[in-house]
């Protein structure tokens, strides 16, 4: 059963030796991993790596939820994980007390910020889908924008097409999926195009 700091900062600018001072101060029986990487990216390597180390039983010790968390749902499956494992969790400052998931009452605090935060997701699930419905009533729902590469490959396709090509064959040369070809041909209106399928 081990304790494992873990402090991260978002530039060089910051010191991040100085965030692990502090909870290793507080936490002085810890292994202490130190990143500089920001909290939106994915190439965290330092944290990937502690996270498949942790073992049932060991205690991961953060300064405050920004510095392990990507975002809210990321967070979330982490804290399943770390319940579902015996991995325990101790935020040093949430809203400037610690919060420790050895304890009971750390435990159910976090739970009830989970089951908060969770509420939110769906909330603005639900939202987001009502918004949906209300703008594809209206004939205002154009779904998500496809990227330039896409558009691309619908209009080699699209020209292959005219020169003889089935629509199944032109997806497959232009490497994209018939069905992403078809929306294509729906949203611009080219329902002219081959009817070849």
């Amino acid at each position: 059963m081990t304790q494992y700091i873990y402090a991260r900062t978002s530039t060089n600018e910051q010191n991040v030796k100085q965030q692990a001072d502090v909870l290793l101060a507080a936490y002085p029986d810890s292994t202490v991993r130190v990143e500089q990487a920001s909290g939106t990216t994915m190439n965290r390597p330092v944290l990937e790596t502690l996270l498949q180390e942790l073992t049932g039983g060991d205690t991961l010790i953060i300064y405050d939820m920004s510095r392990l968390n990507r975002n809210t749902v990321d967070f979330l499956k982490l804290l399943e994980r770390f319940q579902r494992d015996n991995i325990h969790l101790v935020i040093h400052n949430m809203g400037g007390a610690a919060v420790d998931t050895r304890s009971p009452v750390g435990k159910m605090v976090l739970t009830v910020l989970m089951s908060a935060e969770q509420m939110n997701i769906e909330l603005m699930k639900e939202k987001q889908a009502i918004g949906i419905a209300t703008a594809k009533v209206a004939g205002k729902y154009k779904g998500r924008r496809q990227s330039e590469y896409t558009v691309r490959a619908c209009k080699k396709a699209i020209r292959l097409i005219d020169s003889g090509l089935c629509k199944q064959d032109a997806a497959r040369a232009s490497q994209i999926g018939i069905a992403t070809l078809y929306r294509y041909i729906n949203q611009h209106g080219l329902s002219e195009v081959n009817t070849q399928v």
